[in-house]
């Protein structure tokens, strides 16, 4: 009785193709082309239609395939481009050898070095070096016309005092290379013309700022999934959906919002973007506590504090409170950050330090600079107050490797953030002078090895034309040590009774030049080129800036070297490094301090300008920097204020748009009793009498009798609703 029955139920089965002809659509169908029922109908035409939606291994496999093979024709055609490889490479052709073949023996033969971007096009070599040409020029112009033949300034490199900090890239000899995953070479004048036309690789095939990006969108939810995976991990990649549950997790990190793929998409903004930049936490720590709910090295505070950060990458409308004002951006999930953060009962927590930090670089780049700080000093605190700058071996207590790893990059993250806001304001850090620092994080081959990509609202790129290894570890160590000498500086220039002179002033100066000349090759321009490497090296011209700017009217007697001079180059660099990193990027993604060092360096130009014949070409273009970051950067407004003001405060002829003249700068500029007043330039005498009248209306109602002392914040701007009134 059941023999029929299976026999009837199995009748359907036969060939099954994954795509069915539209004759044969909802009928049997060979997968043939034409098909075997097309053909037996004669007269009907057999078509294929690709499918709606497929599955997303099959695309994946797909594209990789595709990749793979565009790589391998690549590096054949960049090796026949070479001088010194170009017969190898015919020889091979001829017999007859796949490209596949041939572009792996092309890679098996290459140098195996240090972890240095190479390139599969000479299209794509030719555009980054013309985005970063007049960035290496840097070397050989920023200090040429400083005397370091100088007595005073020790040679940093041995007998050459001429020193280049473009040593280990040698223009003379190199050449482009193929395919080469460890090293890349440079041609010597091959750079086409820099002013030309030319579309720059990193971000040219994402769709810009797609605000109103639809989930429907396969190759955008593609080009998301591949960049979570590639900076997150195989284990991130969430299907874009709000109702997807992650079964694997055991908590929900954030009560903001229930999409996980929007909270993976915002991680993955932090860490492309700002990322180790005053980094205070180990990512494969944290990436892997926060998939299994380990809270030992991630917590709700953290997680959210990073997406308030992450936000700030991001014009999609679920990351700002308002999703017309990119002032909100991440509002909400600070909010909740501070909410965890009062509710807590005891502080003297590692993730707690690290999510200070996060939550400082946030304010920092909203432009509130007195929260940022406040925040940053309690990171720094509780820090030392644990102990965390000690060696495990110097703890009462045995700590397993993870939590020294962990705790190494908390202290160092705090430390290094807590340094730049001493630099910044001026004042001596939170740490003593003889602080004895903990070894920093080590590193660690496939970490440094792991890739860096472009990640945006679009996703990272299908098309990857370069390899740029994100050397996470070694920026970051390298960040530390340069932290160490600004730590050095700031008790020299600060300290009570530290007898500055211009000596010790040209011992800092060479510490900076010995670091500059002394970092690894994968950290040179001519080398790397991701965000976290341009930061570096804007933040070492930015520490000497600011170490000579209050010299700018002195001379050092004895010396050759200008503190004039050596600002005007210094901030010269940063304005190059910035434009370079327009080109490659654009400013709409920039790690927090940069309005910080844009302003420095405007405030530069505008003294060079006013007080030589220089043209203001330089000012302009730093205002025109700060306006490009005020999407993501609420003190680039701020700082484009204060060179407004002054141009004017200062009387110094430079002309501006129309609409730029109609904003209220004495206004916009003047001391509130909500802040520290650390960026405001506009100070009056009326803000600094100590009056023992009644307050006028308006004016500032806080009686301090030394105007240079700190006084309380009063953040209200309504004095009733804060429980106060008037005295009259």
């Amino acid at each position: 009785m059941d023999e029929p029955s299976n026999s009837k139920r199995r009748r359907g089965l036969g060939v099954v193709t994954p795509n069915a002809c539209t004759e044969c659509r909802k009928k049997r169908c060979d997968g043939q082309n034409p098909c075997g029922r097309c053909v037996s109908q004669k007269v009907v035409e057999c078509i294929y239609e690709i499918p709606v939606r497929q599955s997303k291994e099959h695309m994946r496999a797909a594209i990789e395939q595709m990749k793979a093979h565009q790589q391998a024709t690549d590096a054949v055609i960049s090796a026949l481009i070479s001088t010194d490889q170009t017969n190898q490479v015919l020889d091979q052709l001829r017999r007859g050898e796949s490209l596949e073949t041939i572009s792996e023996k092309l890679k098996a033969s290459s140098h195996i070095g240090e972890n240095i971007t190479s390139y599969a096009r000479a299209s794509d070599y030719h555009a980054i070096e013309n985005a970063l040409l007049s960035a290496r020029g840097i070397g050989n112009s920023s200090f040429s016309m400083l005397n370091i033949n100088d007595p005073h300034i020790p040679s940093p490199h041995g007998q050459d005092p001429m020193w280049n900090p473009w040593h280990g890239v040698n223009d003379s000899s190199l050449h482009l290379t193929g395919m080469n995953d460890d090293s890349m070479s440079w041609t010597s004048g091959s750079a086409s013309n820099p002013q030309s036309a030319i579309s720059f690789p990193l971000l040219s095939t994402t769709h810009e700022e797609s605000a109103n990006f639809s989930a429907s969108d396969g190759s955008i939810q593609f080009a998301r999934d591949q960049g979570r995976e590639a900076i997150l991990g195989q284990k991130f990649g969430v299907e874009e959906r709000p109702d997807f549950h992650n079964a694997d997790k055991k908590l929900s990190w954030t009560t903001v919002t229930n999409d996980e793929a929007f909270i993976e998409h915002l991680m993955t903004l932090y860490f492309c973007w700002e990322y180790p930049i005053f980094a205070s936490l180990s990512k494969e720590h944290f990436l892997e506590a926060f998939k299994t709910g380990d809270e030992t090295y991630c917590s709700s505070l953290l997680v959210n504090a990073m997406l308030s950060l992450g936000c700030r990458f991001s014009t999609q409308p679920e990351s700002r409170t308002d999703p017309n004002n990119s002032n909100t951006a991440g509002d909400h999930f600070f909010g909740e950050a501070l909410r965890l953060l009062k509710e807590m009962d005891d502080c003297h927590t590692m993730t707690t330090i690290q999510a200070l930090s996060l939550m400082s670089l946030r304010e920092a780049s909203c432009g509130r600079s007195s929260d940022s700080i406040f925040l940053s000093g309690q990171s720094i605190r509780l820090a030392i107050e644990m102990g965390l700058h000690k060696n495990a071996a110097q703890m009462p207590i045995e700590m397993d490797d993870e939590d020294d790893v962990v705790r190494a990059a908390t202290f160092w993250g705090a430390f290094s953030l807590d340094q730049a806001w001493s630099l910044s304001i001026g004042r001596l850090p939170h740490s003593s002078r003889h602080i004895k620092l903990m070894t920093k994080p080590a590193v660690i081959g496939h970490i440094e090895a792991s890739s860096w990509v472009p990640y945006t609202d679009d996703g990272a790129p299908l098309e990857r034309p370069y390899t740029q290894p994100s050397n996470i570890r070694t920026v970051f160590k390298t960040f530390c040590e340069l932290s160490k000498i600004v730590h050095i500086s700031l008790y020299a220039l600060y300290s009570p009774g530290a007898n500055l002179t211009s000596e010790s002033l040209l011992e800092i100066y060479t510490q900076y030049l010995r670091w500059y000349e002394a970092i690894p090759a994968a950290l040179r321009l001519g080398h790397n080129f991701t965000p976290a490497v341009l930061f570096s090296h804007m933040y070492y011209h930015f520490a000497i800036l600011l170490l000579f700017r209050p010299f700018i009217k002195l001379e050092l007697v004895g010396s050759g070297v200008s503190p004039r001079d050596v600002c005007k180059q210094t901030a010269d660099a940063i304005s190059t490094l910035v434009k370079s990193y327009s080109e490659l990027y654009s400013l709409k993604r920039t790690p927090s301090f940069v309005p910080y060092f844009v302003l420095a360096s405007g405030i530069n130009h505008l003294v060079v300008h006013g007080n030589t014949s220089s043209g203001p070409e330089m000012l302009y273009g730093a205002l025109a920097d700060l306006k490009e970051m005020e999407s993501c950067h609420g003190f680039a407004t701020r700082a484009r204020h204060i060179l407004h003001f002054l141009v004017n405060h200062w009387h110094i002829n430079v002309s501006f748009d129309e609409s730029e003249d109609d904003e209220d700068l004495e206004i916009l500029c003047r001391p509130s009793p909500a802040s520290l007043n650390l960026f405001c330039p506009n100070i009056e005498s009326s803000d600094l009498e100590n009056i023992i009248r009644p307050s006028l209306e308006g004016g500032n109602p806080l009686f301090w009798p030394f105007p240079l002392q700190g006084r309380p914040l009063l953040t209200s701007t309504n004095l009733e609703s804060a429980g106060f009134s008037l005295l009259l």
